[in-house]
């Protein structure tokens, strides 16, 4: 399987979608504000899909589930079952890379890519 396709920082597909991740980013310009992409194997026997980022959360980090109390439960949860390793840090912003966490025979993607409004 290939790595699903990613849409640039600035897509502007969804016209609704695009207006208000850009008043986030003008609102939080250190937050990710933008298409979130898919973390772990896309070879993965388990996949994971969440309905959209949220505001504060993967909208915030970047990482689906990252930042907010769905993602305190889901990755204590894959930790539980041998499905991640490393440390999940809820309070990461951009760069959630070196928070050490990484998925085993997992892959998370949300539905929707970007944060709809009142999400």
């Amino acid at each position: 399987m290939s790595t699903p396709a990613l849409p640039p920082h600035d897509c502007q597909i969804c016209t609704r979608l695009a207006a208000y991740r850009d008043a986030n980013r003008a609102a939080q310009p250190d937050w990710f504000n933008a298409p979130v992409p898919c973390f772990g194997d896309a070879n993965a026997e388990l996949l994971i899909v969440g309905l959209a980022p949220g505001v504060t959360g993967a909208n915030r980090t970047g990482r689906p589930f990252t930042g907010d109390w769905a993602g305190d439960l889901l990755y204590t949860t894959l930790d539980k079952f041998g499905f991640c390793e490393g440390t999940y840090d809820k309070n990461h912003m951009i760069g959630h890379s070196d928070d050490g966490l990484r998925l085993q025979n997992c892959m998370i993607t949300n539905a929707v890519r970007c944060v709809p409004p009142q999400n």
